[in-house]
């Protein structure tokens, strides 16, 4: 099918009910993977109630978070091609093997995602080409899903895996790294259904801005100065920081939120969202001494 075997990654955490489907939507493949590592970070896997086609392995971590977990699995994946999987996400039946014979066609893609759906659809086509993902379109935003990459394991392992000190965005940070050095693309097909979470966003709104805003800053310090990549980079981080700015005022944190909407509009000072912000939140009083009116 154009690649040697697949390892599939699936963490999870307590959350039997979303694994089992996950379960069934691998069992499915039309490409069957050589093995799937269920990574059972801090409890909720109890006995081997799957019925799988392939040898199922589960590696138990102490409740590390997903991208420990993820590097877990990538340690102990015996094949030359790992496959992620979010234990609350799904896939269509065909994902594996039209992913396989794309990058049969394409030896140089060392990551391919696929694009994402809320609804898996059985009428598919089979996609034509992939789209090939570039610097600039990765450092304004991850071009990956998670439940939709499969790469090649030594590239992801070459480049230190999931950052572990990222709380979030360790997806978007590992892809930049893989980048730098090899090729990334998206199969232009809706074959991962992720799920999205009521209240999941703004609950951690605050926080997954401030990551977002870290990895942007990597991206920013690996881009040559007065190039045209280190302006974007610079953009996109001015933009992070106000994003971040505006949830931390949300989140009633005025001191957190001053001290970052000044560094985004050192960054960019002529960004009208974040001067809006400053001005309708009266930040600008305690941020540059002025009085309040």
């Amino acid at each position: 099918m154009g690649i040697p075997g697949i390892s599939v990654i699936l963490p999870t955490c307590n959350r039997p009910a979303y694994l089992r489907e996950a379960v069934a939507s691998v069992s499915a493949q039309d490409l069957r993977p050589a093995e799937l590592l269920i990574v059972d970070d801090g409890g909720g896997v109890s006995g081997a109630w799957w019925e799988a086609p392939f040898p199922v392995r589960v590696l138990s971590t102490p409740g590390v978070g997903p991208g420990a977990a993820r590097n877990t699995g990538l340690r102990a994946a015996q094949e030359e091609w790992v496959a992620f999987l979010d234990d609350d996400d799904l896939w269509h039946p065909r994902k594996l093997a039209w992913q396989a014979e794309a990058l049969g066609a394409h030896p140089e893609v060392a990551a391919l995602g696929t694009e994402s759906t809320e609804v898996l659809s059985d009428r598919m086509r089979t996609p034509r080409g992939v789209r090939m993902v570039t610097r600039a379109a990765l450092v304004r935003a991850n071009r990956l899903v998670m439940s939709s990459v499969l790469a090649r394991r030594e590239c992801v392992v070459e480049c230190g895996g999931f950052d572990e000190s990222l709380s979030l965005a360790q997806d978007w940070d590992l892809w930049l790294r893989v980048h730098a050095r090899w090729k990334l693309a998206v199969l232009p097909a809706p074959l991962t259904l992720h799920r999205r979470h009521p209240g999941q966003r703004s609950a951690r709104a605050a926080e997954m801005r401030g990551a977002e805003g870290e990895v942007v800053a990597r991206a920013l310090a690996a881009a040559a100065p007065g190039s045209w990549l280190h302006g974007v980079a610079r953009r996109r981080l001015a933009w992070a920081r106000c994003r971040e700015g505006r949830a931390l005022l949300r989140a009633g944190k005025p001191e957190q939120a001053r001290e970052v909407l000044r560094a985004s509009l050192a960054l960019n000072p002529l960004n009208p969202v974040a001067w809006g912000t400053v001005i309708r939140s009266r930040v600008v009083r305690g941020a540059w001494g002025l009085e309040k009116p």
